[in-house]
């Protein structure tokens, strides 16, 4: 089981892979030696909140996303996952609330995708309703 710094490293080359950044380019924009930046995505170095700071703008994300991006990264490393038909993981744990879980999946649609899929709820529950 990896540590706290190497998957906040894991979760900062993944994203700057993502958005098909290299290592002089984020570190360019974050004001950081590629050295460093390299070391923090390996985990050999755990960012300072200031360091943080700098390369969640350099990713275009707000320090609070890719703390959630972490902690995505760190529940799905720890907790033990099913698939389900429907093709999503789903934490395997009982008594964990619904909304929990349908959070979780909300947050690994596309922004496009969640306004579907209100629509879709909002049919299911209509359709419920009219069949009491």
């Amino acid at each position: 089981m990896a540590n706290l710094q190497e998957m906040m490293g894991r979760v900062i080359r993944r994203e700057r892979q993502d958005r098909r950044l290299t290592l002089k380019e984020i570190a360019d924009k974050a004001n950081l030696s590629v050295v460093y930046v390299g070391e923090v995505e390996r985990g050999q170095k755990y960012p300072s909140a200031i360091v943080l700071e700098k390369l969640a703008e350099a990713l275009s994300l707000g320090v609070a996303d890719l703390l959630e991006l972490v902690a995505e990264e760190i529940r799905a490393e720890r907790e033990p996952a099913m698939t389900s038909a429907i093709g999503f993981a789903l934490p395997d744990q009982p008594g964990q609330a619904r909304r929990v879980v349908v959070k979780r999946i909300v947050n690994m649609l596309d922004e496009g995708a969640v306004a579907s899929v209100a629509d879709f709820s909002v049919f299911l529950l209509n359709r419920h309703n009219h069949e009491m």
